[in-house]
């Protein structure tokens, strides 16, 4: 699911080999999405607020890291390459979302992934006058599905799998509740 979700995201984002494109949020679906923007070769920034996530997203070969917390992304990004052609947003906060959005350069595209327990308020004017585009994604087709495997297949693609017994569950979700999961836990029931 986390692929083929974020598969999709890159994929309607519509950016070239070459485009700079941000990942906010390098959780299970964040560090998946980011191998698969490598993969698809781009040029990708890691945007998350903790340091062993971005230790993470360097590991995997993101071009540029953001620590959220210690700089504005916004403002980074400018900085450091003009503005973004893509930011995907798998982070669950109205923040992320936010500065995923301030990230786009001119003409740039928005994809919406996590789905934040908040409105998500686009500013009209500067999407208008920038020719920002926003969609939202969510999973795929069985094409999608297809071609996600294929880079999996060719080990370009690798889920950062933790696995851990059903007894300690109530343990994996205070840890995903703080966010100190990088990638995903399988459960196993013995």
């Amino acid at each position: 699911c986390a692929g083929v979700t974020t598969y999709k995201a890159l994929k309607v984002a519509e950016a070239k080999a070459g485009d700079w494109v941000a990942i906010y949020g390098i959780g299970g679906l964040g560090h998946v999405a980011l191998q698969y923007a490598k993969a698809m070769g781009y040029n990708v920034i890691a945007v998350d607020i903790m340091e062993d996530k971005l230790e993470l997203a360097k590991s995997l070969g993101a071009d540029l890291t953001v620590n959220g917390l210690e700089v504005d992304p916004v403002q980074e990004i400018k900085e450091k390459v003009g503005g973004v052609q893509a930011a995907i947003s798998v982070a669950v906060t109205k923040k992320a979302f936010e500065q995923a959005y301030g990230s786009v350069k001119r003409g740039g595209t928005l994809v919406v992934v996590g789905l934040p327990n908040d409105e998500l308020p686009i500013p009209i004017f500067d999407t208008v006058l920038n020719g920002v585009t926003v969609k939202g994604s969510i999973v795929g087709t069985r094409k999608d599905l297809q071609e996600s495997i294929e880079f999996a297949a060719q080990g370009k693609v690798r889920t950062n799998i933790e696995v851990q017994p059903l007894d300690n569950i109530n343990d994996v979700f205070e840890r995903m509740a703080n966010g100190k999961i990088n990638g995903r836990v399988v459960l196993t029931m013995a």
